[in-house]
């Protein structure tokens, strides 16, 4: 008998969509890691959020084979007990459409100065004025997988000049061109918008770092939506002070949540959101279709290969 397990708020209307399991695999749905150690002893597949897992939940597993992570990136795991012989898989590819919609926020805010429309609206105040376009500015994209592809085809229905930059690949679907690491100053010298959206690793924690961040044009907006230490946030905080760029779209950060006593609360030229870039209102119908078929392939006879094979 094999026994799935889901942690994360929502877990049994999840539950609900994965629809008819395979034959001697039994479902258990808990919201909290908490309420999940209840389970634990005799899990063999734990679908989890991997922010939300503990060392206590994931030591009591003892049978624990296979992890489908609810996230993009598993760089959360690091700090939890994992044997290295758990298979684990990501939701790699879901992420596209709410992260691409608010970067779209980000970019039109800034463009239109929508913080400026607010305040006049709320003064009474008639000023009309010419709009700024998004169309013909040029999007830098740092990293390229699923969410870029599917923001860079946003953004040329925009009629946006697209740029990437890439560790491993040299063209992707959408782009206008690709550029390797070795010319992140100049792509981002480049950029009206410059978005951050990279895994963090080893190789990228901290890459854009002082050198970067000043070669942005004074016009550009640095936008964030993968994780906060890709970024030398102290570098950032001092370049938005000077007002040597434009603004910044930030929906992660350093440490989280954002200490209440860090500059970036402060700054007009900033728009902050509390790390939910990844999250829908459709959420958990976009996950099931991807647990699904991944519960199929594992269960199945002979086991298939897994989708988005994360180690």
């Amino acid at each position: 008998m094999s026994k799935i397990l889901i942690v994360t708020p929502g877990a049994a209307r999840l539950g609900a969509l994965l629809g008819a399991l395979p034959d001697g695999v039994t479902l258990a749905c808990a919201e909290t890691a908490q309420d999940a150690l209840a389970h634990a002893a005799d899990t063999t597949v734990l679908v989890a959020m991997p922010p939300s897992l503990t060392a206590e939940l994931v030591a009591a597993m003892p049978r624990l084979q296979w992890l489908q992570a609810l996230t993009s990136g598993i760089d959360a795991l690091a700090r939890v007990p994992l044997d290295p012989a758990v298979v684990v898989t990501s939701a790699r590819g879901i992420h596209g459409p709410q992260i691409s919609e608010l970067i779209f926020l980000y970019m039109l805010a800034f463009a239109r100065d929508l913080r400026g429309v607010l305040t006049r609206q709320a003064a009474h105040s008639w000023r009309p004025s010419a709009q700024p376009l998004l169309s013909g500015k040029r999007l830098v994209i740092l990293g390229i997988g699923a969410t870029s592809e599917a923001l860079a085809a946003r953004a040329q229905a925009f009629g946006m000049h697209v740029t990437g930059v890439s560790g491993s690949r040299t063209a992707a679907p959408g782009f206008d061109r690709v550029l390797p690491m070795t010319q992140l100053e100049q792509a981002a010298g480049e950029a009206d918008f410059f978005v951050v959206l990279t895994p963090l690793s080893s190789s990228t924690e901290g890459i854009v770092d002082a050198s970067v961040i000043g070669a942005l044009p004074a016009e550009a907006v640095l936008i964030n939506l993968a994780r906060g230490k890709i970024i030398d946030e102290a570098a950032l905080i001092e370049a938005l002070q000077q007002r040597r760029i434009a603004g910044a779209g930030l929906d992660v950060f350093a440490t989280e949540p954002l200490p209440a006593d860090s500059p970036l609360w402060a700054l007009d030229n900033v728009i902050l959101t509390p790390h939910v870039g990844g999250w829908s209102d459709v959420f958990l119908d976009q996950l099931a279709p991807v647990v699904a078929d991944n519960i199929a392939r594992w269960f199945a006879k002979p086991r298939q290969p897994l989708c988005n094979l994360a180690r």
